[in-house]
């Protein structure tokens, strides 16, 4: 089902287009390619997974660049989008989606991994720095705005500056990787409740530092 289906659906005799406006875009962050499937880096794609299970989407695979769907989350139209460039020209990606759908940034909700946050830890925010980021630094560029909302999942932190390229293409411990990908089903939670205009309710609910607090 396409967006102009959804919204026909949402709204058969033409009310309330103007209110729905332009489908609401969760773009995942990822690396592509099988050796990186199970990395850190790859956790934003996790959390996809469980929404395009959940939603039954099928996943456009036109572009090489990128793979989405057209779905209808909480009775909302939305786009699930995985780039497929490397992780620091994701905004190339985000700027094709925008221009294509005309989504402002304040409907565009990003959810990445975070190594400043403990596995399993969630963080909900409605905007922010990068934070060392190279994916969210190339989607504030896109867009020029760092005024989007995020959802961030915790990897954990290595032990030396210096080893963060190999941290975060590196892959979990079993232990880790339970509590990782429990938090990324858990932000596709949020995300549901985002994209339904709740995001305090979601920061409220989801936020988390991984221990259970």
């Amino acid at each position: 089902m396409d967006v102009t289906s959804i919204l026909n659906k949402l709204f058969p005799d033409g009310s309330g287009r103007g209110s729905e406006g332009p489908p609401w875009i969760v773009l995942g962050l990822g690396n592509p390619g099988a050796e990186y499937k199970n990395t850190r880096h790859n956790v934003g794609w996790w959390c996809l997974d469980e929404l395009v299970s959940r939603t039954s989407a099928e996943l456009n695979r036109k572009r090489k660049e990128i793979r989405y769907a057209e779905v209808e989350i909480e009775g909302t139209a939305a786009v699930l989008a995985y780039p497929r460039t490397l992780m620091n020209r994701s905004g190339l990606v985000l700027s094709y989606l925008t221009n294509r759908y005309k989504t402002p940034a304040e409907k565009i909700l990003v959810v990445t991994d975070d190594i400043n946050l403990k596995p399993g830890a969630v963080r909900i925010r409605k905007k922010g720095s990068p934070g060392g980021h190279n994916g969210l630094k190339s989607i504030i560029t896109a867009l020029s705005t760092n005024e989007f909302p995020r959802v961030r999942i915790g990897v954990g932190n290595p032990e030396s500056g210096a080893q963060q390229v190999e941290h975060v293409l590196g892959t979990f411990d079993p232990e880790s990787r339970e509590l990782v990908r429990s938090a990324a089903n858990r932000s596709a939670d949020a995300v549901a409740m985002i994209v339904a205009g709740d995001i305090d309710n979601a920061m409220n609910r989801h936020n988390t530092n991984g221990d259970g607090s």
